[in-house]
């Protein structure tokens, strides 16, 4: 039983090892592969933002599965010997030493206590949504209607999100202005932008802050641009860019936990941002599909590289730290 929990606080040991120094790796690459998204549409970024994000975490337990398999791993190991063993094997992690011990203890602490702060989130949120969703009532128009006489508009929820609209907000608005405002929060429904949005946040938690600010800000823009475009889509009007922008930015220049002047993302760039987005669905299908590929094949080879780094450098490093 006690081989068993000093493997498992061994391999959680090395996860957060290789997690954390992906991590910086790949935050201090993320202005470079920035300029390679802009080259795509909003929502190109955005996915490939994401995979980005989420590749430390992901590589560390793949590289980790893979060590586990010494055949499998061993091309791709750093050359080495333990004494005389020369032959594929996997890692060599003990914790004889105090320092060890004590280095897998405070890691395995350390995680677990990070596993308690999500679930106390989810659980807290949970509580939330369940209050706004018993003071709120249903409206034939897939949204629900929250008595208040701000102008609010927002979109709650991760596994099932659902929109939730103000009544001094609803009395303000001319019919055409609540079906843009509806339009825009339901497209972040669909896509389930908080989820996104969270997993982002989870999976940067380790970066230099400054990027990690940029890194979430651009994939929260890069939301705002994909809604803009659905509520802007010439088959429901003829809608005039800055009507759209400017009914969006009034809606929620109230609401500090939605897009405002005020977060870093001006109005002006927004119409800027939707007229490009705009634009590029006018090319043609084969251009925008050609930019889906390059970007596709770019963030694959990130991946890779990644992984085959974080065996080929990860074995040898873990079994150092665990001397």
């Amino acid at each position: 039983m006690s081989s068993t929990l000093t493997s498992i606080g061994n391999y959680l040991f090395g996860w957060a090892v290789i997690t954390l120094a992906l991590s910086w790796i790949l935050a201090i690459a993320y202005p470079l592969f920035l300029r390679v998204l802009a080259t795509g549409s909003a929502q190109q970024a955005s996915r490939f933002t994401l995979l980005y994000a989420l590749l430390p975490p992901a590589a560390a337990v793949l590289a980790l599965i893979i060590l586990s398999l010494p055949a499998l791993a061993f091309p791709f190991v750093a050359y080495h010997c333990h004494d005389a063993i020369c032959t594929p094997h996997t890692l060599h992690m003990t914790t004889d030493t105090l320092e060890g011990i004590i280095s897998v203890i405070a890691v395995v602490a350390i995680l677990t206590g990070l596993c308690v702060l999500i679930a106390t989130q989810l659980i807290s949120s949970r509580k939330r949504l369940q209050a706004m969703r018993d003071l709120s009532e249903a409206h034939p128009a897939n949204y629900r209607l929250v008595d208040s006489p701000d102008h609010l508009a927002w979109c709650a929820g991760l596994l099932r999100p659902q929109v939730y609209l103000s009544s001094g907000l609803l009395t303000s608005l001319s019919a055409e202005q609540l079906r843009i405002i509806v339009a825009h929060e339901q497209t972040h429904a669909i896509r389930r932008d908080n989820l996104r949005k969270w997993l982002l946040y989870w999976a940067t938690l380790v970066w230099p802050k400054k990027i990690r600010q940029g890194i979430r800000q651009n994939f929260s823009n890069y939301s705002e641009h994909i809604c803009d475009l659905v509520a802007a889509q010439p088959e429901r009007g003829d809608r005039s860019l800055n009507t759209v922008i400017e009914t969006l930015t009034a809606a929620y220049s109230k609401h500090s936990g939605s897009m405002s002047n005020g977060d870093g993302h001006p109005q002006e760039k927004r119409i800027i941002a939707l007229e490009r987005e705009l634009y590029l669905q006018t090319l043609a299908f084969e251009s925008r599909s050609v930019v889906y590929v390059l970007l596709g094949l770019f963030t694959a080879t990130i991946w890779l590289i990644t992984i085959i780094g974080a065996i080929h450098f990860g074995h040898p490093l873990l079994e150092w730290l665990s001397q």
